[in-house]
């Protein structure tokens, strides 16, 4: 199994979050990158008929495309942050273009503004040819708040330590609670203790594992967590069970084997985040 068993496998007729991307950074591909894939952060959520939660827009996006029916489709994206990795899904996204979807992009707000200033910025011309206030879906825009709902699913949030600012996610859903904190680096008292509170109790913990403990001795500062930052975060909060993502580009598949295996021996229920792994909610 990749990374082990997938934590709490969701069954046929429940609420499920799906994982479609899980690297960091940027896409990869080719043969050392099958069991775990090659696109960016993107989480997908069906929360009714043709209505759609999803977090981060990176590559990974096109398994969301993928994977619906016949529409329209209503979506609410809520973004951790706006770097390359977790948008550059975007702009290809196809309900995008369609004048029947409907759109909610909600976002942390920026010293360039808020979530639509910062994406009307980056699709335009000479970076895309369509420019975001012409295509075809009704676009909406708002500020993350600390606590949403979004159909059966209840979402708090709270800031994570990244350059620019992250967000990270509590999801609860009928059945569990699962916390999303990608791009996270450890070490933060201040986040890392917010983190805790929110993460209390939950039952999957997704959380940043990006580099090995040499390779942050080089990169610390640059926001991504080790797999013993995650372990810390998952015994501070207490969850069930943890699951690494924001595979490092130049991690193949043996190399997050190999992380899963260290984080292992102190925290035996963790898994590495795959394309196609489901977490029931």
């Amino acid at each position: 199994m990749r990374g082990g068993v997938p934590p709490t496998p969701a069954v046929s007729t429940g609420l499920s979050l799906t994982i479609h991307g899980a690297r960091g950074s940027m896409a990869v591909a080719g043969a050392r990158y099958r069991r775990f894939g090659g696109n960016t952060t993107c989480f997908h959520v069906p929360i009714a008929a043709r209505e759609h939660l999803v977090i981060d827009a990176g590559t990974g996006l096109r398994g969301v495309e993928r994977a619906l029916g016949a529409g329209p489709h209503r979506f609410t994206f809520l973004l951790t942050h706006y770097h390359w990795d977790h948008i550059q899904g975007l702009p290809l996204f196809a309900p995008l273009h369609d004048p029947d979807s409907d759109i909610t992009f909600i976002g942390p707000p920026t010293d360039e503004g808020g979530v639509g200033d910062v994406l009307r910025g980056v699709i335009r011309p000479p970076w895309f040819p369509v420019d975001l206030a012409s295509v075809g879906a009704t676009t909406t825009y708002a500020d993350i708040e600390t606590s949403m709902r979004f159909g059966p699913i209840d979402v708090r949030s709270v800031p994570l330590h990244h350059p620019q600012g992250s967000t990270g996610f509590r999801l609860r859903g009928p059945r569990r609670a699962v916390v999303i904190a990608t791009d996270h680096e450890h070490g933060d008292p201040a986040s890392d203790a917010g983190l805790a509170r929110v993460a209390r109790g939950a039952d999957v913990l997704v959380h940043d594992g990006q580099y090995t403990a040499p390779e942050y001795e080089a990169r610390g500062g640059w926001g991504h967590s080790t797999p013993e930052g995650a372990v810390d975060a998952a015994l501070a909060a207490r969850v069930t069970r943890l699951v690494l993502t924001s595979h490092d580009p130049d991690h193949g598949d043996d190399d997050v084997e190999a992380m899963v295996a260290a984080a292992r021996v102190r925290f035996p229920l963790t898994a590495a985040a795959h394309e196609g792994m489901t977490i029931a909610l």
